[in-house]
């Protein structure tokens, strides 16, 4: 399948067990000239992390939509049916006092689940968290959960900035590589 987890031209590749350690031999020559070279889960939360990209069950709440997480573009209303469809009309006519946003911040990454806070508040949580060699700081993911949204917020006892994902590529033009 190809895909895109991490924001780059990527596959996945649904293969017998028995044969993983044959292909990944020949993947790994075919891509010597390539200058190829595996990769750990690390650097892929990291580069999804990078990219902005939702991991459901990690980045999400039960109560999670595609408002919240700011990907409306992700859920074509102009469909006549979906699952799901009675529900985002419901809940789009609700005040939303949640936000998954983008954090970066100098230092090194907090820790996941590490609390935001605001004037003396905690106002939302980490979901992710990265020292990004890219960039040369931390890049975090987390919710907001009230409003006003702040645009500056403390983290681990230093100061962290709202900031647009992506972090990377915002056009996407390496993923449609």
């Amino acid at each position: 399948m190809r895909l895109s987890f991490t924001g780059e031209a990527a596959f996945e590749l649904h293969h017998p067990v028995d044969r993983s350690v044959e292909l990944w031999r020949a993947l790994m020559d075919l891509g010597a000239d390539l200058g190829i070279r595996p990769h750990g889960l690390q650097a892929l939360f990291g580069l999804r992390l990078e990219k902005g990209h939702v991991i459901v069950g990690m980045d999400t709440d039960l109560d999670t939509t595609p408002r919240r997480l700011g990907m409306d573009w992700a859920a074509r209303m102009d469909k006549p049916f979906f699952i799901g469809r009675a529900a985002l009309e419901r809940t789009a006519k609700l005040p939303d006092h949640r936000r998954w946003v983008g954090f970066t911040m100098d230092g090194p990454a907090p820790l996941e689940g590490a609390p935001i806070w605001s004037n003396g508040e905690i106002v939302g949580n980490v979901t992710g968290s990265w020292d990004s060699p890219l960039f040369g700081r931390a890049l975090l993911l987390g919710w907001l959960r009230r409003t006003p949204f702040p645009d500056r917020v403390e983290i681990d006892g230093r100061e962290a900035v709202v900031t647009p994902t992506p972090f990377y590529d915002p056009e996407g033009r390496r993923a449609r590589a």
